[in-house]
């Protein structure tokens, strides 16, 4: 399987997506534990908050679906989704 560097940038609802974060943190420890989810974490730019999810799978089109799963696409917090195929050479994701 590949790895996947997927970058959140997050809408301005600021309150909805609080709300959601608890729902949002269990959707990505039930990936984690499926062996799916390999770290994640929010970006600390205050002008433009996000979220940085180091993710395997098969494709790009399957790491696009699976993310239709997590609470904050419901919640249509994320503003912009950017999945990149990523080849780790050091570190804990080695391929």
């Amino acid at each position: 399987m590949a790895v996947f560097a997927v970058t959140y940038t997050y809408g301005p609802d600021t309150d909805t997506r609080m709300s959601v974060r608890p729902a949002h943190r269990e959707w990505q420890a039930s990936q984690h534990d499926a062996g799916t989810l390999l770290a994640s974490g929010p970006l600390e730019d205050e002008l433009t908050p996000g979220g940085l999810l180091i993710l395997r799978g098969d494709s790009t089109e399957s790491i696009a679906e699976l993310l239709t799963q997590d609470p904050y696409h419901d919640a249509g917090v994320i503003a912009e989704t950017v999945i990149r195929s990523w080849t780790p050479v050091f570190g804990p994701f080695e391929a």
